[in-house]
């Protein structure tokens, strides 16, 4: 799924406009009705107990498009015999022609509680209401000052559940690093028809809250020729990697790969790595470990081979590595200076393809000159501490997105940046970004895991770049399973490899008990239409849509 600026969002919209073709006036109106219905979804995941029916909201709406969507929004929640309570903002005399369309149908309808204030001091009090923040939308490029900031912080002081329609208000779209203005702290984010690059940057978490992206009618057409570097890692892309075995393939048609990891204390980081490298589908799998880690290898993953090293406690050489597709290196190796040099030296002589992580990125972090020996293709996997030790500190996430593109572009290396939201960046200088997953496989030796997964579909002849991607894809889904089964604050790393198949089978569309029941528990049930439906079935329908003839909501 492609992620879009601001402003090539922006020009979507207008496309939009132009070749439906529609009125900018009625496509504010199709985004507000499909909002209805996500936002009963979030007031239910915070509170599956709640009476909807008894929910009192409180809309807080500014000048532009975004405060448009709001009076909208609250106008359609009004018709629906809601309780609502409409600010809106009117702290300058400038007003978009859309907003102040929706802010007259407002003003006509005298039964709608509407607050036009001029002043902070005017703002009603919040009570007990749901906030629904349409100040400042996915356009803003400017840090929002005086009293706009003034109702933000009205707003981020109570303690009331926010949500925000687009954005929240006084966050960029992109690059908040020098934005020093409010911003919105929402429980949600309904994002309109695309997520917004920021919401993707741990940052920027405690603004956005949980986001859901809402479609509404843009033109499908507009999408596919715009380009983009930014994309959401979505089911059907690795779908459409996964290679299928033929009925009479042999082990070595998924070919031998060398792990390279371990060292005395730190054995667990080697079996995980090669359990995960295994349940991958590799055919043949050879673990390079120091002599002392060898029976417990032996036992823990028989089917592994071993290379044992000559240093009974640390990797401090290895030879003949040729024999191997590829390579994956640094779990658990530690840095002991016999390993920093034996890394070192292997580095300088190794032609085949590389993963490396852990360990192995702490010794190039410490030798920056190591850099230059790593080929086109070569798999780094730093969480956000070693790619700070790697290559510095970043004023926000958006600039080491940045760098990171940049970087794989001039050196053709894949860094995954393993995060809550993981980041792969590609020697064409794309990014895409892995969504799924959860706060449970922050357990150690998840990342070991993952680089064996990596090392895995490497040795299959999966591209670099595939084998990146389907890799975190799946590494993310297995979790996600482990977490149904076990719950997040249980899961350790095991977990994540005991549901590999499961994950395989979701991508392949295998349907099997424990896939129903992971999916059942990660849709959300449609009561809210059941409920809409409810007003919607009256013969007369457009009565509650309409405050005279002239005004009309479009309802598809």
């Amino acid at each position: 799924m492609k992620v879009f600026t601001s402003e090539q969002i922006k020009k979507i919209e207008e496309y939009t406009i132009k070749n439906r073709p529609i009125a900018s006036i009625d496509l504010m109106e199709e985004a507000a009705a499909e909002l209805l219905d996500p936002i009963v979804e979030c007031l239910r995941k915070k509170d599956d107990t709640i009476d909807i029916r008894e929910t009192r909201f409180y809309f807080v709406c500014g000048p532009g498009n975004n405060g448009g969507d709001g009076l909208a929004l609250s106008r359609m929640y009004k018709a629906l015999d809601f309780d609502v309570l409409t600010v809106f903002c009117q702290f300058s005399s400038k007003i978009s022609p859309e907003c102040k369309t929706n802010l007259n149908k407002l003003k006509r309808n005298k039964n709608h509680n509407l607050h036009i204030i001029t002043d902070v001091e005017q703002l009603p009090d919040f009570e007990d209401r749901v906030i629904i923040d349409c100040i400042f939308g996915n356009g803003l490029n400017r840090e929002v000052l005086g009293k706009y900031a003034e109702v933000i912080e009205k707003i981020n002081e109570s303690q009331n559940t926010v949500v925000s329609v687009d954005i929240p208000s006084g966050l960029f779209g992109e690059d908040n690093s020098e934005n020093n203005g409010a911003k919105v702290r929402a429980d949600f984010t309904l994002n309109i028809g695309y997520l917004p690059l920021s919401s993707l940057f741990a940052e920027n978490e405690k603004y956005f809250g949980e986001t859901i992206c809402v479609k509404i009618g843009f033109l499908e057409e507009i999408e596919q020729k715009l380009e983009t570097p930014f994309y959401v890692i979505s089911k059907n892309l690795p779908q459409d990697m996964l290679v299928d075995r033929k009925r009479f393939a042999h082990k070595g048609d998924f070919g031998h790969a060398l792990l390279i990891a371990g060292s005395y204390g730190k054995g667990g980081a080697a079996i995980l790595a090669a359990k995960a490298c295994m349940r991958m589908g590799v055919g043949l799998l050879t673990v390079h470990v120091p002599e002392k880690l060898v029976d417990v290898l032996q036992i823990s993953i028989p089917e592994a081979m071993l290379s044992i090293d000559e240093n009974e406690k640390y990797f401090s050489q290895i030879e003949d590595f040729e024999k191997y597709n590829v390579i994956g290196i640094g779990p658990g190796l530690g840095l002991n200076d016999i390993t920093k040099n034996a890394f070192a030296n292997f580095l300088k002589t190794n032609t085949k393809p590389l993963v490396i992580d852990a360990d192995g990125l702490n010794i190039i972090s410490e030798n920056k000159e190591l850099l230059k020996y790593l080929k086109p293709g070569t798999i780094l996997t730093p969480h956000p501490k070693e790619f700070e030790r790697l290559f510095g500190k970043f004023d926000s996430e958006f600039k080491a997105i940045e760098f990171m593109r940049d970087f794989s572009k001039k050196t053709g290396i894949i860094i995954v940046r393993k995060s809550g939201v993981t980041a792969i960046s590609t020697p064409e200088a794309k990014v895409y970004f892995n969504t799924i997953g959860n706060p449970g496989m922050a357990t150690a030796g998840s990342g070991d895991v993952l680089t064996g997964m990596i090392t895995s579909l490497l040795a299959q002849n999966y591209s670099a770049q595939n084998a990146a991607l389907l890799a975190v894809y799946i590494h993310a889904n297995a979790g996600d399973f482990a977490s149904f089964v076990k719950s997040q604050e249980t899961m350790i790393a095991s977990d994540i490899i005991d549901h590999l198949g499961n994950s395989f089978n979701y991508l392949r569309n295998v349907n099997s008990p424990l896939s129903e029941l992971f999916d059942e528990a990660h849709n959300m049930p449609d009561q809210h239409d059941e409920f809409f439906d409810d007003y919607w079935a009256d013969d007369d329908e457009d009565d509650y849509w309409t405050d005279d003839e002239d005004d009309e909501v479009y309802l598809n």
